[in-house]
């Protein structure tokens, strides 16, 4: 019976440490003792034992922490103080230690003045937790503010869609338990002045807490992997090199905190450590990454376009396209619930003393604002050019031509002013093509109206 063990879910707040008693209390009387807190303190790892009334307490450890090593000459003393009062001790979460005691004995209490136990609570686990939660929110505020305006490129993947909605939920659950924490403890210091005893969390609301934020957590996160998963099928390339970073920081984090926490007795001991870390992610992104990136090249070459994926080709344009050689076809292909068809084709021909070459983006949006607003943030990119080290690459001049416009019969129009790419919108249906044309040519715009914004498409 000794050997089996379990798994279940934790999740309880730092501040909800005293409910944790309760929690440990029912455990045991089931048959299950605690053996440690994993997996970023999202779940416990039990034991089975007899069934038995067992006492419990978790203490607040001042000198513990995040990066603390759990065997310390001061955690050891204070460990060594609990025991000689009746307290066997378990296991530690930062800063959070657990023990327990045989039912009928007599412990002495660990914190016997609440005034105290108040404000190492107060310097430890509102100070560690509200750290966490303003990172957290920082983080999405952030993403908010560089969603907002809209840019376009969000509505061209599940993931960015997904993310106008979440991010806001992602915000407000980050928000909430830092604002608990904070109520807690303004009431803890209310009573305390007032002689009263300190108002304990109970199981019934701490689960409920549990199962709010972690549920809901858990449920964006779900949704995100099941978004992510989407978007790899049409672009393994950017899922890959946009997971490569936070994933391998998840690693090198976890390994530091498996070092600091199991392998070092002092905190000093995890400078180099930190700084080793810091070194080899640096050496990872610079080396590794463009490697892998690199490696994707090749995948969206093509000797043909699927159906139902209108393009041009430069054998149709070509002034003389009996001289066409070889050619270099790209095609990429993406989906979102707002954008349910987008895609580029590039086609490059280097020939005897010639070079030609079309670039082709299409988007068909659900509706004409998001077509529109495609429509302006390519503009605005192609306007704003690339920024590196104060100086601006590959802007163009972008005009306006009414006149081509109405010729057209579009929504919007815009040209750059050496008239070599063209960006169109009509309805939900937006255009940017680029390349070896003359968009004056009264052919060419035919050509460009039937293939894009008439329904039809060319099998290759």
């Amino acid at each position: 019976m000794n050997n089996k063990h379990k798994w279940v879910f934790w999740g309880f707040f730092s501040l909800d440490y005293q409910a944790m008693k309760s929690y440990l209390e029912e455990m045991a009387e089931e048959g299950w003792m605690l053996e440690k807190i994993g997996l970023q303190q999202q779940f416990a790892k039990f034991r089975a034992i007899e069934p038995q009334k067992l006492k419990f307490y978790v203490d607040v450890f001042k000198e513990g922490g995040p990066l603390t090593p759990e065997k310390t000459e001061e955690s050891e003393v204070y460990r060594r103080l609990c025991e000689e009062s009746g307290w066997k001790f378990i296991t530690s979460q930062d800063y959070l230690q657990f023990f327990y005691a045989e039912e009928g004995s007599d412990p002495v209490p660990i914190q016997t003045d609440e005034a105290i136990e108040q404000e190492i609570v107060e310097h430890t686990l509102l100070r560690n937790e509200l750290r966490g939660y303003l990172i957290l929110s920082l983080f999405a505020a952030y993403l908010l503010i560089n969603i907002i305006p809209l840019k376009y490129s969000i509505l061209l993947s599940f993931t960015g869609v997904a993310g106008i909605i979440l991010l806001p939920i992602s915000f407000i659950l980050a928000t909430v338990p830092a604002l608990y924490s904070i109520i807690r403890i303004l009431k803890a210091r209310r009573n305390i002045e007032k002689g009263l005893p300190i108002e304990k969390p109970t199981m019934k609301n701490a689960r409920r807490r549990i199962i709010l934020f972690y549920g809901s957590s858990w449920i964006i996160l779900l949704l995100l992997v099941l978004f992510i998963i989407v978007d790899a099928f049409f672009t393994p390339q950017i899922v890959i090199k946009s997971l490569l970073g936070p994933g391998i920081g998840i690693i090198v984090g976890l390994s530091l905190k498996y070092y600091t926490k199991k392998k070092a007795t002092k905190r000093e001991d995890s400078i180099p450590v930190i700084i080793f870390a810091l070194f080899m992610v640096f050496i990872f992104i610079y080396t590794v990454v463009p490697f892998v990136y690199e490696g994707f090249e090749d995948t969206y070459k093509v000797t043909s376009v699927p159906e139902g994926y209108p393009i041009i080709t430069i054998d149709e344009i070509s002034e003389e396209p009996s001289k066409i050689s070889t050619s270099t076809k790209e095609f990429k292909h993406g989906s979102s619930p707002v954008t349910p068809k987008h895609y580029s084709y590039l086609e490059f021909v280097n020939g005897n003393g010639y070079e030609e070459r079309i670039s082709i983006k299409y988007y068909k949006t659900t509706d004409p604002y998001f077509a529109e607003i495609i429509f302006n943030g390519i503009r605005h990119d192609l306007e704003k050019g690339i920024k590196w080290k104060g100086m601006t690459f590959l802007d163009r001049i972008i005009v306006s031509d009414e006149e081509m416009k109405n010729s057209w019969d579009v929504d919007n129009l815009v040209l750059t002013q050496e008239r070599d790419l063209i960006i169109i919108q009509k309805g939900s249906t937006v255009l940017n093509i680029s390349g070896d044309l003359d968009f004056n040519d009264n052919q060419t715009r035919e050509l460009i109206i039937s293939r894009f914004f008439s329904g039809s498409s060319m099998v290759n």
